[in-house]
């Protein structure tokens, strides 16, 4: 396959998404008939109450679909956060697919729907729908770099940041141009890995619900995308010279994230919060930010892997926190060894268990928008 090639389908299928996901949560009624409490070992334990929602469902299945489409070789090696299985209120269990026409699609949400045949009919148009996202001239004029499809895995958030998109809040942009949570929290994330190295070579990150038309009030998708291969190092983002300097003093964190973490680095960075890791990440990508530190066990690998991709293709990239705290402690300081440290995304097991303990990062995640900010992180940790 052409990597311009893979990158299109990834921006065309994250926006395909991102308008299933506005359709969705236009309806209030509908919404809070979709969402669904998630149980036994897919419930996130770090959550009282972790949302499962049928936009996440079919986004995903969307992804796997289409890709599997544009590329069958790709097709055993397309994961995700979700399960497919959804639940109707008569108590039936029903795998939520793409079928082969809209009518095939809408018979089978109508089953999820309990009879709705009209928001059925509206979702499965939608799902079916070509989608072509803004093409830009960078991936244009690409070069035709090949890359095998046996080689390459892809993780997928279909919406991060769920409990912010059902809440449905609009936040509020600070001084520093980022919210703290709020439906433009909630991102699509589509990474791309090497089954080889286990590093990311591309990803996407769509944001929904990045900014409202004036007049009409209807939400419009942003979207950022990178890309990471030898020979090949691209990405959207443009920077912008002052924004950078300025978040030389920012640094992003969990709020659920431990006063010993936060304390840590307080005497360097001004410390803000937001919702959700796709998000945060997207700040940092955005130069809104510094770096995003965690040193709970709280992201998985589909939190990661798109940004991460982004990041690599600016300079940057994404560690555990155990590392950072290691690099400190040997007082490492060459990139080599800064490179040795990325977190990596083979899916080594192939069960289907959707445990979010096999995919978790477990020893946290440091993530950075160059050399030089993860140099301050490393000098903030010595300080302490």
């Amino acid at each position: 396959m052409k990597v311009k090639d893979l990158i299109r389908d990834l921006l065309n299928v994250g926006e395909k998404g991102a308008n299933v996901a506005r359709i969705i949560r236009s309806e209030h009624t509908l919404l809070e008939l979709l969402v669904q409490e998630k149980i036994g070992e897919q419930k996130n334990e770090r959550f009282v109450q972790d949302f499962k929602t049928l936009a996440d469902v079919l986004v995903q299945q969307i992804v796997f679909h289409d890709l599997s489409q544009k590329f069958p070789g790709i097709k055993d090696s397309i994961y995700g956060e979700e399960s497919n299985k959804f639940t109707n209120a008569l108590g039936e269990s029903i795998n939520v697919e793409i079928l082969s026409s809209p009518a095939e699609t809408a018979d089978l949400l109508c089953k999820v729907l309990n009879g709705n045949e009209q928001a059925a009919n509206l979702l499965a148009k939608v799902v079916h729908e070509d989608i072509s996202y803004n093409p830009e001239e960078k991936i244009d004029k690409m070069e035709d770099l090949e890359i095998k499809e046996d080689d390459i895995g892809i993780w997928i958030d279909p919406i991060d940041s769920t409990a912010q998109y059902i809440g449905g809040e609009v936040g509020i942009p600070n001084n520093q141009g980022f919210v703290s949570h709020g439906l433009q929290c909630a991102c699509v994330l589509i990474g791309v890995y090497s089954k080889l190295t286990g590093l990311p070579t591309g990803g996407i990150i769509n944001q929904p619900f990045s900014s409202q038309d004036p007049q009409s009030g209807r939400w419009l998708s942003s979207c950022q995308w990178g890309l990471n291969l030898e020979g090949c190092i691209k990405s959207s983002v443009t920077d912008t010279p002052e924004k950078i300097t300025n978040s030389h003093q920012i640094l992003l964190t969990s709020a659920s994230d431990t006063v010993e973490t936060k304390d840590k680095f307080s005497q360097v960075y001004t410390i803000h919060h937001a919702a959700g890791a796709g998000y945060k990440l997207l700040c940092v990508i955005q130069g809104l930010a510094d770096a995003y530190v965690l040193s709970k066990n709280s992201t998985f690998k589909w939190d990661m892997c798109a940004p991460h991709a982004i990041l690599l293709s600016l300079g940057g990239g994404v560690i555990s926190y155990k590392s950072l705290c290691e690099l400190a402690q040997n007082n490492l300081s060459s990139n080599k060894k800064f490179g040795d440290c990325q977190i990596t995304y083979i899916r080594e097991d192939n069960s289907e268990s959707l445990d979010p303990k096999n995919w978790c990062n477990s020893d946290g995640v440091v993530a950075y928008r160059s050399i030089e900010a993860l140099q301050r992180l490393i000098s903030a940790v010595k300080t302490c």
